[in-house]
């Protein structure tokens, strides 16, 4: 994965994970366990519309923990994506897909190539229910560029049989934008 140096981090899973252990409130602890699309959520309940801006792309083989968690052969083709989501022109987080190919329909995988839309809300789009299943929270540890900040693990997947191992990484900046974006909404309702 891109975020090679956070595949050690320990992975609490949602079903475990308190947010008081964490003192995050109620909201932040919210983003961190939604189940559906992330940037639809953010958009409904914070009125935060995100872009996505493609970074890289590329077909590539699973690896063992990959393959282990989407359920597929080690060394399958897999289509290996990497997003930076924005608001306002400012860095959010950091998204990681992995998607098996071989049960992605061409018009989606050049939607995919065209990276311009989030996974989740392009594969709703697409009619396909989506389950996100095996959530896992951590904040990240060691001495990498995303020490301390908070990521989310989990796997996509649809009836079809379309899956994808996501990793999204939230910066600092956008736990403050949310708080900022909240202030603004009470403001507003006064």
């Amino acid at each position: 994965m891109f975020f090679g140096t956070i595949d050690g981090q320990t992975w609490c899973p949602e079903r475990e994970w308190q947010a008081i252990d964490y003192n995050l409130s109620r909201d932040n602890a919210a983003i961190l366990t939604v189940a559906g699309s992330l940037t639809r959520f953010l958009e409904r309940m914070h009125g935060m519309v995100l872009q996505v801006e493609l970074q890289d792309q590329y077909i590539d083989q699973s690896s063992a923990d990959e393959a282990a968690a989407l359920h597929c052969a080690k060394s399958e083709q897999i289509l290996r994506r990497k997003v930076c989501l924005t608001h306002r022109k400012q860095l959010m987080f950091d998204a990681e897909s992995v998607l098996p190919i071989a049960p992605l329909p061409n018009t989606l995988m050049l939607e995919l190539q065209d990276g311009e839309r989030p996974l989740a809300s392009l594969l709703m789009d697409y009619g396909l229910s989506l389950s996100r299943l095996d959530l896992g929270i951590t904040r990240i540890v060691g001495t990498c560029e995303w020490q301390g900040y908070w990521a989310r693990r989990s796997v996509l997947r649809s009836e079809s049989g379309i899956q994808a191992l996501v990793v999204e990484v939230f910066h600092p900046l956008f736990w403050q934008r949310l708080k900022m974006l909240k202030q603004h909404r009470s403001f507003q309702r006064r």
